[in-house]
């Protein structure tokens, strides 16, 4: 039944991002194609992301030997050195690009969590170091990767739809809070926004409310907070409130940072003393790191979590307004599966447009590896309620199939054979297991689903 459900779009997923006359459109409009070549663009795209190995351990020299294995041509290593150019990075860019805008049609959201949310997006960034020699065009900073230059991945996903929403590589020049602040204009009415602390600013918060959308967020840790009459609030008349009410949790209306106040909810809530001791010896190590100690504010707001929000407690009610924060470790899920299974962090000492290149040609094949995970769990989803696919499982799976989800690509193998006898047979046993004590996200999800 899923070959039967899911063929027709991952057949059209393939045709229209990966067909020879798309690519060799976009290779003449970036110009990286000028004239008729030995090595096409087609063949440049698919020798890089169907690379087996990651880029610190691949040479020129494995790259020439696929393109002559796969497509019968014999070039230098010398001149496929001259081919990862400016134009080449341009070329791939503008791939991803495309694959990006062509989502929305194929995988649409549950129709059900439209009454809330039309999407809930999920930002973070990864950073990791590169050699050296690149750190003209990726600088590296202060303490971390002093001599060796930096590189940071801006990436967003729809936890709904599954689809990406952007994937940026930037110098690190564009942190987070700027690249907060440039992307402003990307905010969509209804749509929920859930990211780290590092992109949180006044700019941005006033931006998500004035387009009708949706923050949710851990609490600024330099914030200052008052009452809506504009009384500060301190972290000790919250403790004695906690004291006097013993209440689980406290859902208060405040105004966020003082100078460019922000009506919102804040949510705070007891953490265990475990965590506590936790919080407390990681603030006291940093404190002392840097020659400063810590005020008795900051060791009672260690005691708890703070989330501020302007969804309304119809809506989002207090009791699942962590529940719903935490859907934000699905993003670290992917980084992981990124650098643990994928390896796209590992580099060597090469110019840098080939690290562009290798890199933006092994995010499309996650990409494409993603749209058939996404197809599985919609599937999985729309017969078992609550329950997914889990995503380090899928693409731990998905390095096995990797040889012949490229002959499908290259129209060698009919996909719908490939579903039968080589995705299916491998991808078994995939489904999300539930965390010790705790919900998965899938069921956080349906939670929501629930909600009036």
């Amino acid at each position: 039944m899923f070959i039967k459900e899911q063929s027709e779009n991952l057949d059209l997923t393939i045709n229209q991002n990966f067909s020879n006359d798309q690519i060799d459109l976009i290779a003449r409009s970036t110009g990286f194609v000028k004239r008729a070549r030995k090595l096409g663009a087609r063949h440049f795209l698919n020798t890089l992301m169907f690379s087996v190995t990651n880029q610190a351990n691949r040479s020129l020299p494995d790259i020439t030997s696929d393109l002559n294995e796969h497509f019968a041509i014999n070039i230098s290593k010398e001149g496929l050195h001259k081919r990862f150019n400016k134009q080449g990075v341009v070329f791939l860019k503008e791939l991803v690009k495309n694959q990006l805008s062509r989502q929305t049609s194929l995988f649409e959201a549950d129709v059900n969590f439209k009454s809330h949310f039309s999407a809930i997006n999920i930002k973070d960034s990864s950073k990791f170091s590169l050699p050296a020699i690149n750190s003209d065009a990726y600088p590296g900073y202060g303490n971390f990767s002093k001599t060796n230059g930096l590189m940071s991945l801006q990436y967003e996903f729809d936890l709904l739809s599954g689809n990406w929403k952007t994937i940026d590589l930037v110098t690190i020049k564009t942190n987070d809070q700027l690249d907060s602040n440039n992307t402003i204009n990307s905010i969509c009415e209804g749509e929920l926004y859930i990211r780290d602390l590092g992109y949180i600013t006044p700019t941005y918060l006033k931006a998500v409310i004035q387009k009708r959308a949706y923050f949710l967020n851990r609490m600024p840790p330099q914030a200052t907070l008052c009452t809506l009459k504009k009384q500060r609030i301190n972290w000790k008349n919250i403790k004695r409130k906690f004291e006097r009410t013993r209440a689980a949790a406290l859902d208060i209306d405040v105004l966020l940072y003082e100078r460019e106040p922000v009506k919102c909810r804040l949510v705070v809530e007891p953490v265990t003393d475990t965590e506590y001791r936790r919080r407390l010896k990681a603030a006291l190590s940093s404190a002392k790191k840097h020659g400063v100690g810590i005020t008795y504010e900051h060791k009672i707001r260690c005691r708890y979590n703070s989330f501020i929000t302007n969804v309304s407690k119809e809506i989002l009610p207090i009791e699942n307004i962590r529940k719903v924060y935490y859907l934000r470790w699905q993003i670290e899920l992917v980084f992981k599966t990124w650098k643990s299974t994928f390896e796209i962090h590992k580099v060597k000492k090469v110019k840098t447009e080939r690290i562009e290149c290798q890199l933006l040609a092994k995010l499309l094949w996650v990409l494409l590896n993603w749209r058939l995970f996404q197809s599985l769990n919609q599937y999985v989803k729309k017969y078992t309620l609550g329950e997914g696919v889990s995503q380090i499982k899928f693409f731990k799976r998905c390095q096995q199939f990797l040889h012949s989800l490229r002959l499908v690509v290259l129209k060698k193998i009919k996909l719908h054979e490939w579903l039968k006898k080589n995705f299916l047979t491998l991808i078994e046993n995939t489904k999300c297991e539930h965390p010790a004590k705790k919900q998965t996200h899938y069921q956080i999800l349906n939670l929501l689903n629930e909600l009036p």
